[in-house]
């Protein structure tokens, strides 16, 4: 059987309709307004939660997006002020990531420092103790994809060392 793509309704439509027809039927009239919520009622996918709904949304915002939400949290007092993005290196005790996503903030320092010092991806994980695979760190600093904790308490010690220079 072919893996399912994304965006590919027709296998839960399916289910739905053999294994839960009254459901099926409130969705094909419209009184529920999504298959998502269809395939929850039916207990076919689990709900979310609004933590795994707003890691999701953090994951597609754009950098420009992810520091405006940051400048609104501070606004309300419960985010503690940071450095503006592409101000350099994080103090110590300012989050260099939130969970396992590093911010823009974080990203633009380490890209100065790469820079300044003629690193790469590879080179920043040897000096950590990682093995020289580059690729999670260059994806990190790309496309926003997570790193394991491990990593991001390496890049904090990384930071604070290579700060100064």
């Amino acid at each position: 059987m072919a893996k399912k793509t994304k965006g590919d309704d027709a296998p839960d439509l399916h289910r739905l309709k053999a294994e839960f027809p009254e459901i099926h039927a409130a969705l094909a009239t419209g009184k529920i307004p999504s298959l998502r919520q269809a395939l929850v009622l039916a207990g076919l996918k689990p709900e979310r939660s609004r933590l795994e709904k707003l890691k999701n949304s953090w994951a597609k915002a754009s950098d420009a997006e992810r520091e405006s939400f940051l400048a609104w949290l501070k606004s309300k007092g419960t985010l503690p002020a940071t450095a503006p993005p592409g101000a350099g290196p994080q103090p110590a005790e300012t989050p260099i990531a939130s969970g396992r996503y590093l911010l823009p903030s974080t990203i633009a320092g380490i890209r100065t420092i790469m820079t300044r010092r003629g690193l790469k991806p590879a080179d920043v994980m040897a000096e950590m103790g990682f093995p020289p695979d580059g690729r999670p760190l260059a994806r990190a600093l790309t496309r926003n994809v997570s790193l394991r904790l491990s990593v991001i308490a390496g890049l904090e010690a990384w930071l604070r060392r290579n700060a100064g220079e």
